[in-house]
């Protein structure tokens, strides 16, 4: 595995919150984000392997690509943390809108709004 890929949901603040932490973190394997166009708003990491990781499985993942995360990542996995992760991971995805807006985290604009903005061509 040479590098990892990101899907996440591009209308979540929290989410794109995310997207530029790990953009700031020094990575052992390169992680790409890309927003997820899937129809799902889950986050998955791929592999160029072909490996694929959805929900907490993803998190762990991303956290194992990333320098200074890699043991936390190795220890949440374990037996007796694993649980304890799935449940936060979960209940951190299950309030990400209310999160994002509590917290003023801005999602990406969607193509309708992109268009009538200009970022989609470039005008911005």
């Amino acid at each position: 595995m040479t590098s990892l890929t990101v899907h996440y949901d591009s209308r979540c603040g929290l989410c794109c919150a995310v997207r530029d932490w790990i953009a700031r973190q020094r990575q052992i394997v390169p992680v790409l984000c890309r927003p997820n166009t899937g129809g799902t708003d889950e986050l998955l990491v791929v592999a160029d392997t072909g490996e694929v990781w959805a929900g907490d499985a993803a998190w762990l993942m991303v956290l194992w690509a990333l320098d200074e995360y890699r043991a936390w990542a190795l220890r949440l996995a374990s037996p007796a943390l694993l649980p304890v992760a799935r449940r936060l991971f979960k209940t951190v995805s299950g309030y990400r809108g209310e999160l994002s807006c509590r917290l003023g985290l801005p999602s990406e604009p969607g193509p309708q709004e992109a268009q009538r903005s200009g970022v989609a061509d470039g005008r911005r």
